[in-house]
C-alpha cells in the first residue's frame, strides 16, 4: 500500500488533520506521517526530517506528499533531492488542498488505489465544496475515471567524457543547467571508477564524480521525458558539453609594437613584476551579526542569494569568456547544498552561521578528492562562501582596489575577482594559498595579469611593502634591490623582443649557430590542434595523441575511419610527417573500448603497449589504420610504454602481420622512453627501432618516484633534474644513429634549449604556441662537441 507524509509548518495542525483522516478510513488506513514544525517545537519545516518521513513511509508502492503553504514546497523538493540513491519508489507532491485531499486520498488509498488514483482522487476532492460555492462552476460527475498517465521510460545512457579536464566544474554546471527544466530524473555515475550516483540537480554532486578524460560518464534517466534527457545528454556530450577544442587550448601571449597602451598589449602574464603590496582581504569580518528568527534568517539567505546571484550574471555579461563565472552561479542552485543551509536554518542556525558551516563543508569533500584539479574546484566554493557572508553583512560585493598601481596580495583569487582587475592598477597578484590551476589564477592570465600562486612565505607581507616576482620562474623578492630591478626590466624587454621575433620567424627552419637543422614539431590531439600547429610554423606532429583523439568513443573506431583523421590531420599541417602514437590507454589516459581495470597505482599499471599485449585485435586494427594514412600522408608509428626489447618486437610482429595482409610497405617504427629502464639499456633497442622519442613527463615521474598530479610530491618530479638528463642523454648515446626526440613539457622549456640539443637530442615537440620560442632558442645554440 501507499504512503503518505504531511509537510506542515505547525505540527498540531498537521496532527490533528491526519487524525480526522484516519478515522474516516478506518482500520484499512494507510501508513501517514507527519514531517511538521521545527526541533524546538516552533513553526517552520524541516527538510531532513521530511526525508525521513518519506523513507519511513515508503512501502515500495509510492508516497504521495501533501503540503500547507509557502515554504514548505521547497522544503519538500529538497527533501526528495536528499533521498538516498537506494531509493526506487515514486514520490509525488501534491496541489490538493491538506485536509479535504487529505482524507479523499487516505481514503482512496485503503481502498486499494494507486498512487496515481489516489493523488487524482486529492485533487478532485475540493471540486464538490467549489461547485455550492463559487457560480459558474460545474459540480464533477460521481465517478470518474483518472486519465491515463503516460508512462514513464526508464533508460541508460553512456559516452566518454574527451574534455581535457574531464567533466570538472564548468562542463557540469552546462549539464545541470541544461536538465533543469526536463521532466525527467537522471542520475549520473563514474561507469569508469564505480563513483555514484549522483543526482543531475547537484552541481557539486556531479563535479564530485571526477568523470576525468577518457572515463565514462553513465546516466540513469526515468520520468516522462526521459527520451529528451538522453537526447539532451547526446548533444552536450558531442559537444564536449560546451567545451570546444579551441577553448581547450592555452591562451596565445601577444606582443605589441613598442609604445602600446598597456591595456591594449595583450596578454603579459609572463613578464616579471615590481611595485608596492596591497593587502586584499579574501572574506568580511562575521562580528556583529545580529540573527532573526528562523523565518527572519531564510528570508536574509534567500536575498543574499538573488543578491548574489545578479551580480555574477552582470559579472558573466561584461565578459565571461571561459564560462567560469556562469558555471560559479550554478553552484547557487545546487539543491543539495541549499537543502543543507535551510536545513540548518530552520534548526535556529543564523544564515551566515549556515552558510559558512555548509559551504565549509563542500569544500572540504571537495579538497578530499584524489584528481588534483578538481580539488582546485573547492576555490570556487570558496568565493561563493565568500559572495554570500559579504551579502549577508550588507558589504559591497565588489572590490574596487587601489587608486593607483599595486601588487595585489591575497589569499586566493576567486575567478569573479579575477575577471574585476584593473590592469591599470594591478600590476600582478600573489596568493598565498591555492595552486596554479585555480579558475581565478586560470581567468587572471587569460587577461594578460601575471600571478605568483600558491607562496605562503608572502602571508607575512604588508601593505606598502616593495616586492618583484617573475612568473615564468616562480621567484619572489622583498625590497628588491636596485640592481635586481634594473635587472627585471631588462628580463621583460627580453622576453618581449624575444616572442615578437619569434612569430616574425615562426614559419622559417630552425637551425643552430654550426648550421644543425632541428625539426621542431607539434603535440598534437585533435585536427584543431594540428591547424595552430600550421599556424605557429611547426615542422610537422612529433607526437599525435590517438587516444585523446578517440577518447569519446565507446566502441574502437575502425581502420578506415582512423585513416581518414590521420590524412587529414596531415594535410592541415601542409603533409608535413605525423607521429603516430599507439593507443596509450589507462592511467590519466582510459579508452572504453581498450579495459584496464582500476588498479591502485595507474600510472604503473596496464597502460599504454602493456594494455595492447592483452588487447590485440583493438592494436592490429590501429597498426591497420596507420598503413592505410600511410598511402596518403607522411606517417611514423611510435610505441608507448614500452619496458623492455620484447615489447617492441611482439608489437613489430603485429605490425608485420597487417602489412603482409594489407600488401603494403614499411612505415618508420618508434618508441616512448618513459620509463627509466628503457633509458639505461637504450642500446637493446639498436637495429629494432628507427627513432625515439623521450617523454619526460612520465620519466621524471617514475625516476624521482613522484606522481606528478599529485600536489604534495609532483614537484619532486622535475623535468630538469641532472638525473632526468643523464637519462636523456644515455639515450642519445644507446642510440647512435638514431634519432632522438623529446616530446615532454622540457622540449617546450627553452632555457634547456640548448642543454637539449648539446645531449645529443635531434629533434623537439611542444605545443603549438610554445613552437616559435622554441625555434627562436635553437637558433642560438652551438652545439659543439656533444655530451
Amino acid at each position: 500500500m501507499m504512503g503518505i507524509v504531511v509537510v506542515c509548518h505547525s505540527r498540531e495542525l498537521a496532527t490533528a488533520a491526519v487524525a480526522f483522516a484516519t478515522r474516516v478510513a478506518g482500520d484499512d488506513a494507510p501508513t501517514v506521517l507527519v514531517a511538521a514544525g521545527v526541533a524546538d517545537g516552533a513553526l517552520g519545516t524541516d527538510a531532513a526530517a521530511i526525508t525521513k518521513a518519506i523513507v519511513a513511509a515508503n512501502s515500495g508502492d509510492g508516497v504521495l506528499v501533501f503540503l500547507d503553504l509557502g515554504s514548505a514546497l521547497m522544503s519538500a523538493e529538497l527533501a526528495v533531492e536528499f533521498l538516498p540513491a537506494s531509493f526506487d519508489a515514486e514520490v509525488r507532491i501534491t496541489s490538493a488542498p491538506l485536509v479535504e485531499g487529505l482524507v479523499a486520498a487516505v481514503a482512496a488509498a485503503s481502498a486499494g488505489a494507486s498512487l496515481e488514483e489516489a493523488d487524482a482522487a486529492a485533487r478532485r476532492a475540493v471540486e464538490t465544496k467549489r461547485s455550492h460555492v463559487d457560480d459558474n462552476v460545474p459540480a464533477p460527475p460521481l465517478l470518474t475515471t483518472p486519465a491515463p498517465t503516460p508512462k514513464d521510460t526508464s533508460l541508460v545512457w553512456r559516452a566518454t567524457v574527451r574534455n581535457a579536464r574531464g567533466l570538472h566544474l564548468r562542463p557540469a554546471a552546462t549539464v545541470v543547467t541544461a536538465l533543469g527544466d526536463i521532466a525527467a530524473e537522471v542520475l549520473l555515475s563514474n561507469a569508469t571508477t564505480g563513483a555514484g550516483p549522483a543526482r543531475a540537480t547537484s552541481l557539486s554532486r556531479v563535479t564530485a564524480l571526477q568523470v576525468g578524460r577518457g572515463q565514462v560518464l553513465q546516466a540513469r534517466i526515468s520520468g516522462p521525458e526521459a527520451e529528451e534527457a538522453r537526447r539532451v545528454l547526446a548533444d552536450l556530450s558531442a559537444r564536449d558539453f560546451g567545451e570546444s577544442a579551441s577553448r581547450r587550448q592555452a591562451p596565445v601571449t601577444g606582443v605589441a609594437p613598442p609604445g602600446t597602451p598597456a591595456e591594449a598589449m595583450g596578454p603579459s602574464d609572463t613578464l616579471p613584476v615590481v611595485g608596492q603590496v596591497i593587502l586584499r582581504s579574501s572574506g568580511p569580518p562575521l562580528q556583529g551579526y545580529v540573527p532573526g528568527t528562523p523565518k527572519d534568517e531564510l528570508d536574509r539567505f534567500f536575498a543574499a542569494v538573488a543578491q548574489v546571484k545578479e551580480f555574477l550574471a552582470d559579472l558573466a555579461a561584461g565578459g565571461d569568456p571561459t564560462g567560469i563565472v556562469a558555471a560559479e552561479a550554478t553552484l547557487l542552485t545546487d539543491r543539495a547544498l541549499n537543502h543543507e543551509i535551510v536545513t540548518r536554518i530552520t534548526e535556529g542556525f543564523s544564515a551566515v552561521e549556515s552558510v559558512g558551516s555548509e559551504l565549509t563543508r563542500a569544500v572540504r569533500e571537495f579538497e578530499a578528492l584524489s584528481d588534483p584539479f578538481l580539488r582546485e574546484r573547492a576555490q570556487d566554493l570558496r568565493g561563493l562562501r565568500r559572495l554570500l557572508h559579504l551579502a549577508l553583512m550588507e558589504r559591497p560585493l565588489v572590490d574596487e582596489g587601489p587608486d593607483e598601481p599595486r601588487v595585489w596580495v591575497v589569499d586566493e583569487l576567486d575567478a569573479p575577482t579575477a575577471l574585476r582587475l584593473d590592469r591599470r592598477t594591478c600590476l600582478g597578484v600573489i596568493t598565498t594559498s591555492g595552486g596554479a590551476t585555480g579558475h581565478g589564477v586560470l581567468t587572471a592570465r587569460g587577461r594578460g595579469i601575471a600571478v605568483l600562486p600558491g607562496r605562503r612565505d608572502a602571508a607575512t607581507l604588508r601593505d606598502g611593502d616593495q616586492v618583484a616576482f617573475d612568473p615564468v620562474t616562480g621567484d619572489l623578492w622583498r625590497r628588491p634591490s636596485p640592481a635586481r630591478r634594473s635587472l627585471l626590466a631588462e628580463v621583460r624587454v627580453h622576453r618581449r623582443r624575444t616572442a615578437q621575433r619569434a612569430l616574425a620567424r615562426a614559419h622559417e627552419d630552425a637551425v643552430t649557430t654550426d648550421g644543425v637543422r632541428v625539426p621542431v614539431l607539434a603535440n598534437v590531439s585533435t585536427l584543431a590542434d594540428a591547424r595552430e600547429s600550421e599556424r605557429f610554423g611547426a615542422d610537422g606532429v612529433g607526437l599525435l595523441r590517438s587516444e585523446i583523439l578517440y577518447s569519446s568513443r565507446v566502441d574502437a573506431p575502425s581502420a578506415e575511419e582512423q585513416a581518414a583523421a590521420y590524412v587529414e590531420i596531415a594535410r592541415a599541417l601542409g603533409g608535413r610527417p605525423v607521429t603516430i602514437r599507439t593507443w596509450d590507454a589507462g592511467a590519466d589516459k582510459p579508452l572504453a573500448f581498450v579495459p584496464t581495470g582500476t588498479p591502485d597505482n595507474p600510472a604503473m599499471a596496464l597502460r599504454g603497449i602493456r594494455a595492447m599485449r592483452l588487447a590485440e585485435d583493438v592494436f592490429a586494427e590501429q597498426l591497420r589504420a596507420v598503413l592505410l594514412a600511410a598511402r596518403d600522408a607522411d606517417v611514423r608509428v611510435m610505441f608507448p610504454m614500452v619496458s623492455s626489447a620484447d615489447d617492441v618486437t611482439w608489437a613489430r610482429g603485429v605490425l608485420d602481420a597487417v602489412q603482409r595482409e594489407l600488401g603494403a610497405g614499411p612505415v618508420p617504427v618508434g618508441i616512448m622512453v618513459e620509463v627509466p629502464v628503457v633509458a639505461l639499456r637504450a642500446g637493446d633497442f639498436a637495429g629494432i627501432v628507427d627513432f625515439a622519442s623521450v617523454g619526460t613527463n612520465d620519466l621524471a615521474q617514475y625516476a624521482g618516484a613522484a606522481d606528478r598530479t599529485d600536489p604534495d610530491v609532483g614537484g619532486l618530479a622535475r623535468q630538469d633534474d641532472p638525473a632526468v638528463l643523464e637519462l636523456i642523454r644515455l639515450t642519445c648515446a644507446g642510440l647512435p644513429g638514431v634519432d632522438v626526440a623529446v616530446c615532454g613539457d622540457l622540449a617546450g622549456d627553452t632555457t634547456q634549449t640548448a642543454t637539449l640539443l648539446r645531449l645529443g637530442v635531434a629533434e623537439l615537440s611542444a605545443s603549438p604556441t610554445r613552437i616559435p620560442e622554441v625555434k627562436q632558442a635553437v637558433r642560438g645554440v652551438h652545439r659543439g662537441e656533444l655530451a
